[in-house]
């Protein structure tokens, strides 16, 4: 073994510490605040109805994907997610494109939760500028993280539960003022097909990063058995706290007035009851907890592949470094100030756009390794399989069809993709390949 490996070996293991209820916890929390704000474009690109029936075939697509990635993640619980997935059947390149997309797709989504946390925090206290509301509390959440995965899973149980609290309120006060007529407008498909499709990205964003808790494998007590049995319920709440942020916000208010504003459950509220309510100020305050649990399990996602990009030789061996409460602290303090870097930019709907084409390429890759570990491993331990291959042929052609419908969407985006994968393949030509640990260290860690 080279030097190179021995520093890698000797940078520790991940504590398990994490139960079902935190990985419950974790995947809800990584896509709450989704329920509470950025998702109300979806009602502008083609009204509430396309934005309905766009919602359908992205659920089709992350239900059927997640049991897939459960169903990897159980059979090899490692901290890289489905880079090791993509390692383990295609090779160290297809691992490597795997990681870096699941990194792209983490670090743009806090700049994202920051910045509309910053304008929550204007909205509810004026005198308070919204750019130092987004730096504070960036810093504030990602140094908690450096306390070890311990504590952050309690905060992450915590503020979750307030999240779905908030949404149960929000129902409660806004479901007797809903009218049908508000949300099946005439017509119902303003912009035809393309309002269904320019819908999709923003459908997403009820699940996206959901993918983000199988990062915390190695810190489960028992991962083969117990990540379905937090799985399973997340998807279960996401989808119905998905159903309430659709119909609800479109069927209380003018949705083209909704569409206009970040925050679309506190705005409803206001345009329903008046801006002399208190209810709107009272969601909106709900939401900055729902802005906590995304931010807060997303920068322990994004840390956790850093981490295992590190340990695995992707990047350099210090991202693998654990502190005394085991975070791995260059691997989580690196990666937050690039992210946000990149929120200061304000070019935030280029980078969350980047961000979805980031994450459809890693979906695909997972699901065709599922494919390729059905085949070439048959035997593998699997505590969790999926109706094969029904279930990763369902995925793949949804999939797909996201994939095309976002990009005909956002072509414009494209060049920007490109351009940010070409450098990671040059990256990955000049440094990321040279330093590998070997293959069978890495899926022996004991």
């Amino acid at each position: 073994m080279s030097d190179k490996n021995v520093t890698l070996h000797e940078t520790g293991e991940l504590k398990k510490v994490l139960k079902p209820i935190h990985l419950w916890a974790i995947a809800v929390g990584l896509v709450i605040s989704g329920d509470y704000y950025g998702f109300s474009y979806g009602f502008a690109t083609g009204g509430p109805v396309s934005f309905l029936v766009s919602f359908i075939p992205v659920t089709i697509m992350y239900v059927t994907f997640l049991f897939c990635y459960t169903e990897l993640a159980t059979s090899i619980p490692h901290a890289g997610g489905p880079s090791a997935y993509a390692r383990k059947a295609m090779g160290p390149f297809a691992g490597f494109i795997t990681g870096f997309s699941v990194l792209i797709a983490f670090l743009v989504s806090p700049c994202a939760v920051a910045i509309t946390t910053g304008a929550l925090v204007n909205y509810l206290i004026p005198s308070i500028p919204a750019v130092w509301a987004t730096v504070g509390f960036f810093c504030f959440f990602v140094l908690i993280n450096l306390f070890g995965v311990k504590s952050s899973s309690v905060l992450e149980l915590v503020v979750t539960l307030v999240s779905l609290a908030g949404l149960v309120i929000y129902t409660a006060v806004a479901a007797p003022h809903f009218e049908a007529s508000n949300f099946f407008t005439e017509p119902a498909f303003t912009n035809g097909f393309a309002g269904v499709a320019g819908a999709m990205t923003y459908a997403m964003w009820f699940y996206f990063a959901i993918d983000g808790a199988a990062m915390q494998a190695e810190e489960m007590e028992n991962p083969r058995k117990d990540i379905p049995k937090g799985y399973i319920p997340a998807i279960i709440t996401l989808f119905i706290t998905s159903l309430i942020a659709i119909f609800l916000p479109a069927g209380i208010a003018d949705y083209k007035e909704v569409a206009l504003y970040d925050y679309p459950l506190a705005k409803s509220l206001e345009l329903a009851l008046g801006a002399g309510s208190a209810w709107p100020k009272v969601i909106a305050v709900v939401a900055l907890f729902s802005m906590v649990a995304s931010f807060s399990a997303i920068v322990l996602a994004f840390s956790r592949q850093s981490f295992a990009m590190g340990r695995t030789g992707y990047l350099p061996p210090a991202f693998a470094r654990l502190n005394s409460k085991g975070c791995p602290t260059v691997g989580l303090l690196v990666p937050a100030a690039f992210a946000l870097a990149l929120a200061m930019t304000g070019q935030t709907a280029v980078m969350v756009t980047i961000s979805v084409f980031a994450a459809l390429i890693m979906y695909t890759i997972v699901i065709i390794t599922t494919f390729v570990l059905r085949k070439n491993e048959p035997d593998m331990d699997r505590p969790f399989k999926v109706t094969y291959p029904i279930v990763p042929v369902v995925a793949l052609i949804t999939v797909i069809l996201l994939f095309v419908c976002v990009l005909v969407y956002n072509i414009s985006v494209l060049k920007w993709v490109l351009a940010v994968y070409a450098v990671a393949i040059v990256y990955y030509m000049l440094y990321g390949k040279k330093y590998l640990r070997p293959i069978e260290e890495e899926f022996n860690l004991d």
